[in-house]
């Protein structure tokens, strides 16, 4: 007998209800305890935060880095851990309360404990390469006379620098404060713009810039001279003496010496009738007026 397909569908319904209304063998495993329950679920929660928490801990211990987004990863870590814990013990919520609370209590803090490591072990890293930073730009900006061996103006402020590099530390840690545990950056901030003040104010008489001082006088003095010319240069040096009748109670000398290193002197002393004097000459009265002259030859071979 041939029955329409549309009349099979319409007794669709009646087969379900029927089927229904018998029961059927089903094999489910008995529920877990709720202590055994709330461990998986802590030990679940944990081991979903354990990859991203080693990775991060490579990246900025062995590689020196800071991880890229680190504020937001961390609050997601957060809210996947917690989620997954709270997924799996909503069995649990009514008949073992406090022991879900007391092992949640106990996955935060251990997040807690290593997000906070990870940010400090950034921050000191931040600081460090900010501190070499501003130190080697000192270092470069250090200028000494070549002759003197004293600090002459840099071609920057040293307090241009330090805002320069405090601007880099800004720009570093802004993606790594997690507001949430209180992590930020201030105290870090001031306390480095502190060392770096402190850095500025004594550089001069660092280690490294003194070492500069040594390393420009010691290059200059080492620096070959230009060989003079050969030959022989010769200076005259005229000396004349006045002497007008007196008993020396009148003195005075009056000298000049020219670019081209000649010189003159002339001496004024009243001392003629002097007894002194007269004995010199042999009681004779000396000459008004006496000049004498010396030649001086610099000889360069």
């Amino acid at each position: 007998m041939h029955v329409p397909f549309y009349s099979l569908l319409s007794l669709l319904p009646f087969i379900t209800l029927f089927t229904l209304s018998f029961p059927t063998s089903t094999t489910s495993s008995p529920p877990l305890p709720p202590s055994t329950l709330i461990s998986r679920s802590y030990s679940s929660s944990l081991s979903l935060s354990t990859p991203p928490l080693t990775s991060w801990r490579t990246r900025i211990a062995s590689r020196g880095l800071t991880v890229p987004n680190f504020s937001s990863k961390a609050s997601s870590l957060f809210t996947e851990a917690e989620d997954c814990y709270d997924g799996m013990t909503t069995s649990v919520i009514s008949s073992d309360s406090k022991s879900r609370r007391s092992m949640k209590a106990k996955l935060m803090n251990y997040l807690t404990e290593e997000v906070t490591e990870l940010f400090e072990m950034q921050v000191e890293q931040v600081v460090s390469d900010v501190t070499e930073g501003f130190k080697s730009d000192m270092l470069k900006n250090f200028r000494v006379d070549k002759k003197t061996g004293k600090e002459i103006e840099g071609k920057e402020e040293g307090t241009t620098i330090l805002r320069r590099w405090m601007e880099e530390f800004d720009k570093r840690t802004e993606g790594l404060e997690v507001q949430s545990l209180g992590l930020l950056k201030t105290s870090h901030q001031q306390a480095l713009s502190n060392s770096l003040s402190t850095i500025l104010g004594n550089f001069s008489t660092s280690a490294p810039a003194q070492l500069k001082v040594m390393s420009t006088i010691k290059a200059s003095a080492s620096k070959p001279k230009p060989p003079s010319e050969r030959g022989i240069v010769p200076t005259f040096h005229l000396v004349s003496m006045i002497r007008p009748d007196g008993f020396g109670n009148l003195q005075g000398f009056a000298g000049y010496t020219a670019k081209n290193g000649n010189t003159a002197t002339v001496g004024v002393c009243n001392d003629a009738d002097s007894p002194e004097v007269l004995n010199m000459f042999g009681g004779m009265r000396p000459p008004i007026l006496r000049v004498q002259g010396k030649v001086n030859l610099d000889i360069d071979l």
